[in-house]
């Protein structure tokens, strides 16, 4: 297993190499205003669609509405043009007039800071409401995805079933501090680097300590 001492170093060694990296999760940075609101709506449009998509179909969106009063003047149909082909658009254009409605009523159209206040939103789980919480507030929390459930098992950093086993794990694991910005950096790096086929170990900044590198092929 790896310790908690050696799962710090190897997230410091992939924050040093992130500026590097060229992945789709990072192209959400510079596309278009980074509000909560827009945090959370691009969140809701990410969840089983590639990034790629996601983030032409956020800006496509963004250009019409970026608050949730501008959100509620469209109607659902012109939301889901606007989306198309996120996975489930349609579906996706109902939950955001229907959370931008709920932020209107019931939070003055700010987006709640709190995990409690988020998941109290219908359509908004623990992990849309994490990746918020992080991105958008700079929470010490880890939205547990697929890929930070699948490196961090790779590591042996965990031993775990589902990505719910990981974040539970993680809390225990980890001081909050080294908690932040875990998913936007864990995700990026399995765009990048350690990508569920073809592995890329030879360029890995953590190889060293990888027990899943094979080094007499690197």
């Amino acid at each position: 297993m790896m310790s908690p001492k050696t799962l710090c170093c190897c997230l410091d060694l992939l924050r040093e190499d992130y500026p590097h990296w060229d992945a789709p999760a990072k192209r959400f940075e510079n596309a278009y205003p980074r509000t909560p609101y827009t945090i959370l709506v691009s969140t809701l449009l990410s969840f089983q669609t590639r990034d790629e998509v996601t983030v032409e179909a956020a800006k496509r969106l963004f250009t019409l509405a970026q608050t949730p009063r501008e959100m509620v003047e469209l109607s659902e149909s012109r939301i889901a043009e606007a989306i198309y082909p996120v996975g489930f658009w349609r579906k996706k254009a109902a939950s955001i007039l229907r959370v931008s409605r709920i932020l209107l009523e019931r939070h003055g159209g700010e987006v709640p800071d709190t995990l409690e206040a988020l998941t109290a939103i219908p359509g908004i789980g623990p992990k849309t409401a994490k990746i918020v919480l992080e991105r958008a507030f700079g929470a010490s929390v880890v939205a547990v995805d697929t890929h930070v459930h699948r490196i961090l098992n790779l590591w042996g950093a965990v031993q775990t079933r589902t990505p719910e086993e990981t974040d539970r794990e993680l809390e225990r694991l980890l001081p909050e501090k080294e908690r932040r910005g875990i998913n936007k950096l864990l995700v990026s790096f399995g765009q990048t680097i350690c990508r569920p086929r073809k592995r890329r170990c030879a360029i890995c900044p953590v190889r060293e300590c990888c027990p899943a590198v094979d080094h007499n092929r690197v």
